[in-house]
């Protein structure tokens, strides 16, 4: 196994993990985790699709999650 088949494993586990959650900043963080390692996977394998909606990505729910914080 290559290691960029490492990094789109990993994003996948994060994923489970987000939708195994049952609070929304759980919710929020594990699909950071995996969005940055979905970058990184992205980068890596030149794959400019899952690179760019990611990079959105964290930028949406970092701002969400900021917003559950203030509360």
């Amino acid at each position: 196994m290559m290691s960029i088949d490492i990094l789109g494993y990993l994003a996948g586990a994060c994923l489970l993990m987000m939708a195994a959650a049952k609070m929304q900043t759980h919710m929020r963080a594990f699909n950071i985790a995996g969005n940055i390692f979905f970058v990184a996977y992205g980068v890596l394998g030149n794959i400019m699709p899952v690179l760019v909606l990611n990079t959105i990505m964290i930028g949406l729910h970092a701002y969400r999650l900021s917003q559950l914080w203030r509360k």
